[in-house]
């Protein structure tokens, strides 16, 4: 089973509230204003599989927010993580590759496999685990088994 990630993010309808979700859902609800929120349109702030550093960069963006002074000592440096799909060409192109190689194994694969594969046609490795990441999200690919992949 994969390592749970947690994301920081910010309610764009109040634009007051900074909270933590489990990273990978669909939606989501602002813990102020009520708000249903679609995490794929949202802007993520920080990203961690460790809960602590995730309080502290949720701390440390609430108060950038309220123009607060913080005690930043134990508070992670902010690492901006914007994973929202982008519409260049190259990244269209390496989610082809990956896609195309899902069919051309009908339909399924072990993960270390479709990623030998997608590395052996241009596509590196942090590029990978996004795209597979956002294909799982999206609900075009899911995993059957841990470590396996399968189309939709």
């Amino acid at each position: 089973m994969p390592i749970q990630k947690y994301a920081v993010i910010a309610c764009p309808k109040c634009r007051i509230h900074a909270q933590i979700i489990e990273y990978g859902t669909a939606t989501t609800k602002c813990q102020n204003c009520g708000a249903a929120l679609k995490i794929k349109k949202l802007r993520v702030f920080y990203t961690s599989d460790i809960l602590e550093k995730v309080i502290s960069a949720r701390t440390q963006l609430q108060a950038q927010m309220h123009d607060q002074s913080v005690e930043f000592g134990n508070v992670p440096e902010m690492e901006f993580v914007d994973d929202r799909p982008s519409i260049t060409k190259h990244k269209k192109n390496a989610q082809k590759i990956i896609l195309d190689i899902l069919r051309s194994a009908d339909g399924a694969l072990e993960i270390e496999i479709l990623k030998m594969h997608a590395l052996d046609n241009d596509v590196d490795a942090e590029r990978f685990e996004k795209i597979l990441d956002g294909l799982l999200r999206a609900g075009e690919v899911y995993s059957p088994a841990v470590g396996y992949v399968r189309l939709v």
